[in-house]
Formats: structure tokens, sequence, C-alpha cells
């Protein structure tokens, strides 16, 4: 199974943060390194629904380490109907040099650079020495974007004061076949710990924040099940999100996509 999913948004650097939705648009575009005292990605949960999106057909545990404030390796483990218990890891290179591959299994390539308020990444993922896919991205304070090598598809996210603008294009380099997704991600008035998602006017996703012991985490909820849940550890113990108000019914209606790679479920 090729597990390394592209346009990943491993949300390894996480940004202090006022409201739900600057927490998840700093979630969603900063990531490949960690800037120093401040939240990381430590593991996720993912959960893929059957098809009439009521129950759980598969499961999806990633851990990430670092060293010297970049993602160093990833760690897939997979349970569920068409995958018993599945595992692997990938290790990540900071480099551009294909001499530092071991040309064994699963391994990447990330590199940056940076011009004026703008840095682009390059990811590349190997499999036994042999280029499998590349991924470019471009941010900046309130952009970010994906494509891959093959032009096959790209993503953008927007922020403007309180809510995102998410942009998903399949078959890019095909204008023809291109299918465009349009996503808003929105604070709830009442709890700044809380983001809902619409898509053509309907409840996607309920995004809610929660702190713990170690930092935090961020829960996605789609029908009352929860489809996903990021656990951040934050070396200061503490987060810049504080207020809690009374909770809110969640009673999404719609597809569900992995946060972690756009999982396209098949009607």
């Amino acid at each position: 199974m090729k597990n390394f999913l592209f346009c990943l948004m491993l949300l390894a650097g996480f940004a202090a943060a006022n409201t739900c939705t600057e927490a998840w648009f700093n979630a969603q575009t900063h990531f490949l390194s960690t800037p120093q005292n401040t939240p990381y990605l430590d593991s996720v949960y993912s959960a893929y629904l059957n098809r009439s999106l009521d129950s759980i057909r598969e499961e999806r545990y990633v851990k990430l380490s670092y060293n010297n404030g970049y993602l160093e390796k990833i760690i897939n483990g997979y349970v569920g109907e068409i995958v018993n218990i599945y595992l692997d890891v990938d290790y990540i290179h900071v480099s551009k040099d294909e001499s530092v591959l071991s040309k064994k299994g699963l391994e990447g390539l990330i590199s940056d650079s940076t011009v004026g308020d703008t840095t682009f990444w390059v990811r590349k993922h190997y499999i036994n020495g042999k280029l499998d896919q590349a991924m470019f991205y471009k941010e900046t304070e309130f952009f970010s974007s994906c494509m891959d090598s093959t032009f096959d598809y790209y993503y953008e996210y927007l922020s403007r004061n309180d809510s995102l603008i998410y942009i998903y294009i399949d078959n890019y380099s095909s204008e023809a076949d291109r299918e465009i997704e349009y996503a808003y991600i929105i604070e709830d008035p009442a709890d700044d710990l809380k983001c809902y998602e619409y898509s053509n006017d309907s409840l996607d996703h309920v995004m809610v924040y929660n702190k713990n012991e170690k930092g935090f985490s961020v829960k996605v909820f789609k029908n009352d099940i929860v489809v996903q849940e990021l656990f951040f550890v934050d070396p200061n113990n503490a987060t810049a999100i504080h207020k809690q108000r009374p909770a809110v019914k969640i009673s999404p209606k719609a597809r569900y996509f992995d946060l972690l790679g756009r999982y396209k479920f098949t009607k």
C-alpha cells in the first residue's frame, strides 16, 4: 500500500492562535518544521467512513518525530475492513541531494526557500530510491497553496478575518476534466473553540478544540462521529485559545474527506 499521502497537511508547526479558524489555518498551512518553543503535532487519528457515512470501516494512526526542528519520521498504522493491520515508516531528510537516501523503503526529501514574505517548499517522495512523486507548496501569512508534480490536483487556503476559504481542483492539468470544490470554514459566533466547514451550503465538518495536560487536540466530527483527531504537544503547556461556551448540536450531512490528504469517497 502506498501510504505517503501527498499534500499531507501535517501541521507540524503550529503558531499561537486566538480563534478556531486562525488555529485551523495555521494548522493546515504551516508544516514540515517546528519553530522552537511552539506547539507541534505529535500524532493523528483518522477514520474512514463506510458508504452510508454512518460507521467506520478503516482507521489510520500516524505518529510523528522531529530532529533539529524538522520532521524526521512518520509512522503510519492502518486497521480496518480492507487492511486488517498494516504498519510502515517514512524517513524524511532535509536536503535536495538524493545521495542522502538509503534507497530502502519509503523516504522523503524536503527543502525550503524564502523570497520576501513568501516561503516555498519542495517535498519529494521515494520508494526504494526511485522518485514516486513531488509536491510544491507556497506560503504567506494569509495564503497557502499546494500542487503535485503531475499537475493532477491543486489546493489553496485563504484566510480572511474570522473565516477561511478552501479551493480544491482535481484533474488540474486538464481544463475540460477539471473538478473544482469549494469549502468555507467559519467560526462559531458563540464559541471560538469551534468552527464549521461548509460545502455547497451544507455543513460538512465541525472542528472542536480541546485542551489537555500535554497541550491540546483538535477533533473533527462528521455525522456526530469523530473522523479525525490531531494531538499537539505544547512545550509551554499553554495556548492562546482559552474561552469555553456551551456546546452546539452537530448534525452535518455531506461527504467526508481526509484532512491529512484528500480522500475521495466513491459514490
